[in-house]
């Protein structure tokens, strides 16, 4: 469509579209709006259920970053958090994303509603050492303990316990906060990070649950990480459940928590 108007005003009767001049156009003004964003409530964050399946009961929640752009619509968290991550807007967006979060797991509390709250922390952010002064101040504001909060630690640097990422996890568990491995089983979040992170909870990733149904190698691995984690004292939790048969499996397996779009997609505090 955008080469074929291109085409009419510039009179041409071929036109090729480039897309990748495009795309690149298009970043770069993304990175110009992101701030711009963030203050006028185009950046908002949503909240995706966590179900504990002993007592069958929400426990818990992931806040999550979404931004609707007036033109272009939903944009993919996917899209902007690179571009975020690239051009060191990442604090920013985990700072927003984490006073709301915080913020809501104290008006729940108030509701009657005792939750922990997970935020994702970029890789990049751990070798900020003022990382852990962030989180402490908006704990404080809002008089959360830092026990409610969860760190959810996606690809990182390979971690041995000389290394600065380590040091810094050790810090922020130190004061109090709770890690999670994020996407166990696939990139860097392998046998490795159990054996070295502090976390308390391993989140196994969706591509093995979902595949759970038609695959019985899966089934098998999905099991085998249950029971390793919990051999280690972890909580385990499912990611992407989608479907019942998902659910009823993951119960006979022993699995702690699990999310995903049978329970809830990520909505909207108010609808949460």
């Amino acid at each position: 469509m955008q080469a074929a108007e291109e085409a009419v005003r510039s009179d041409e009767l071929v036109f090729q579209h480039d897309a990748r001049k495009h795309e690149a156009q298009w970043e770069i003004s993304l990175l110009t709006s992101l701030d711009r964003a963030i203050d006028n409530g185009e950046v908002w964050v949503a909240y995706q259920p966590k179900l504990d399946l002993v007592s069958n009961r929400i426990t818990g929640a992931e806040a999550l970053v979404r931004w609707t752009h007036p033109e272009r619509g939903p944009i993919g968290p996917d899209k902007f958090i690179r571009i975020a991550e690239e051009f060191h807007r990442i604090e920013r967006i985990t700072r927003f994303v984490l006073n709301d979060a915080v913020r809501a797991a104290v008006e729940l509390e108030r509701e009657g509603y005792e939750m922990t709250m997970s935020v994702n922390i970029a890789a990049q952010l751990l070798r900020n050492p003022a990382l852990p002064g962030m989180i402490a101040e908006i704990l404080a504001a809002h008089g959360l303990s830092p026990n409610r909060l969860i760190l959810e630690i996606t690809e990182t640097d390979r971690l041995d316990r000389s290394s600065k990422t380590f040091q810094m996890l050790q810090r922020l568990v130190q004061s109090g906060l709770r890690l999670s491995i994020d996407d166990f089983g696939t990139g860097n979040a392998t046998i490795d990070y159990l054996r070295y992170l502090p976390a308390s909870e391993v989140k196994i990733d969706k591509s093995f649950i979902s595949t759970m149904d038609s695959s019985e190698a899966d089934l098998r691995l999905v099991q085998s990480i249950i029971e390793m984690a919990h051999s280690l004292d972890r909580v385990v939790v499912a990611e992407g459940v989608e479907t019942l048969k998902n659910l009823e499996a993951l119960t006979r397996l022993g699995c702690d928590l699990v999310q995903g779009y049978h329970i809830s997609r990520p909505v909207p505090y108010r609808d949460f």
